[in-house]
This record gives C-alpha cells, sequence and structure tokens, in this order.
C-alpha cells in the first residue's frame, strides 16, 4: 500500500508549469468516471486545490475509506473532498488514486 498525503500543500519549491499539469490530469481522470462519479466542483492550476463531490456519498466517508483501504489521506469538507497537490506529487500517484476510486465507487 503506497502514503499519499494530499491534505495540505507542502511549501517546498516546484515547477508552477508541473504543478498545473497535475491539477488538469487529476481533473481529468475525476471526469472519466462520467455520470454518478464525482463532480469538480473547484480546481485551480496556481495551488493544486481540486475541490470534488460524489453523489450519494459523503466526503468523510471517501475520506475515510481512502486512508483506511489504500493509505491516501485526503480532506473532507462536509459533503466535498479536497484534494491539495504539490509539484513533488507523481503521475503515477494520481493514477493509484483514480484506481482506488474506481474500486471504491
Amino acid at each position: 500500500m503506497r502514503a499519499l498525503d494530499l491534505r495540505r500543500p507542502y511549501p517546498l519549491p516546484g515547477d508552477p508549469a508541473r504543478l498545473a499539469r497535475l491539477t488538469r490530469h487529476l481533473e481529468a481522470r475525476l471526469g472519466d468516471f462520467g455520470t454518478g462519479g464525482p463532480l469538480v466542483l473547484s480546481s485551480c492550476q496556481d495551488t493544486g486545490r481540486i475541490v470534488a463531490r460524489f453523489p450519494n456519498r459523503s466526503g468523510q466517508a471517501i475520506a475515510a475509506a481512502l486512508e483506511h483501504n489504500w493509505g491516501i489521506q485526503v480532506a473532507a469538507e462536509g459533503e466535498h473532498v479536497v484534494f491539495q497537490l504539490s509539484p513533488q506529487v507523481l503521475f503515477e500517484d494520481l493514477d493509484y488514486l483514480w484506481g482506488c476510486l474506481f474500486s471504491m465507487l
């Protein structure tokens, strides 16, 4: 099981263009679910913050399942899930996250 912390930004220097690419990548992967999948409510390429809502599931339930089953830590804000990316996150980690969400949904 991987350990992936997407709860807060890390103040390490990084390439802003890479952060923008990571943000677009995760936003596109979340959109791959289509109807019944997560709905991206906001996405900021400058900060790497993506807020999504998962129909018929609470943000807390999604966050708890990701951490318990797959070692992925995300923030829950009410009914929403917040993914906070940093330039140090690997594209492979985002694909792992997508696969875990796919297994869960």
